[in-house]
């Protein structure tokens, strides 16, 4: 099963709210709806799959709409699989559409923005029935089709302005698409429709990727300071080797003579764990200026390192 189904397997199992019941139906008419208007007004309606299908039916059934015909076929040609049409036969079409926050042209009422829940309810069927979200651990994308983009820029704003969800609208093959890119944003996204369980997917994917990340800067801040100590202790055991071979160590005064010994039996360690290895412990700087001496020395003897 896909991610997208997994979502919306989610979606369609959610308790109906029956003062949510219409405005979800809006989001499913508004995205997939066809109104045929003649001897015998209706509407149409076209799900793809079983779960959105028994989502419709239960909407309908808790709206109280009884004049419901279901139909069911494959559309091989086009290659659109199982296809459920419902036909939903009303007597006043202004009114049912009313109902649904939707105007008789078919645009959307500025009510079904407002409420932030009665606005996620829409955002629900319409997801249902014409959106799409891809794996998380592949890459992030979600997005709404719809064929006219004023649907669109309207719920792009409104994404916008209460929920800091940002995304971005593009034209495409006999319509436009409403999309974002960033996993965060996904994942507020789906706990705003209702998908608690698929933002949490999300929301795991992000958080693997995040520690992956800080491993992988920590481990090259690690690798890349080892490097730099090490390259630093190798000049440091050959500017004491140079000296102890022209002047001998027991030349050198007692704290210069001590760090030097220090230093080649353990020249893994920094100048922090160097210093505690006296007592009373040396500090880093003291260290520091002691092996800086002896390289001096060094370098006096005409063997600049």
């Amino acid at each position: 099963m896909s991610f997208t189904s997994e979502v919306k397997v989610e979606l369609c199992d959610i308790k109906i709210e029956k003062t949510l019941a219409r405005a979800e139906f809006a989001g499913f008419l508004k995205f997939k709806g066809m109104l045929e208007i003649g001897k015998n007004t209706h509407l149409e309606l076209p799900v793809k799959s079983i779960c959105a299908a028994r989502r419709v039916k239960n909407l309908l059934l808790v709206m109280d709409e009884k004049s419901v015909a279901i139909f069911y076929h494959e559309e091989k040609k086009l290659k659109r699989g199982k296809i459920f049409l419902f036909k939903i036969s009303v007597k006043d079409i202004n009114t049912f559409l009313s109902k649904l926050y939707i105007n008789t042209p078919g645009e959307v009422k500025k009510e079904l923005f407002e409420d932030p829940v009665i606005f996620s309810a829409f955002l629900r069927g319409a997801f249902i029935s014409s959106g799409s979200v891809v794996d998380p651990a592949r890459h992030h994308h979600l997005e709404l089709y719809h064929n006219k983009i004023e649907i669109l820029e309207k719920i792009m704003k409104k994404l916008e302005n209460f929920f800091g969800i940002y995304g971005h609208i593009a034209a495409v093959k006999y319509g436009y698409r409403f999309y974002i890119k960033n996993g965060n944003m996904i994942e507020e996204f789906l706990n705003l429709i209702g998908a608690p369980n698929a933002a949490r997917k999300v929301h795991n994917v992000l958080l693997e990727s995040r520690i992956r990340s800080d491993i992988t800067r920590s481990l090259n801040f690690i690798e890349a300071n080892s490097k730099r100590s090490g390259s630093a202790s190798l000049k440091q055991i050959k500017a004491i080797m140079e000296v102890d071979k022209e002047m001998g160590l027991d030349s050198l005064d007692p704290e210069l003579r001590d760090v030097a010994r220090a230093r080649l039996e353990n020249p893994e360690r920094s100048l922090r764990e160097l210093g505690n290895l006296f007592d009373p412990p040396l500090s880093k700087s003291m260290v520091h200026r002691r092996l800086q001496k002896i390289m001096k020395l060094s370098e006096k003897r005409g063997r600049k390192l």
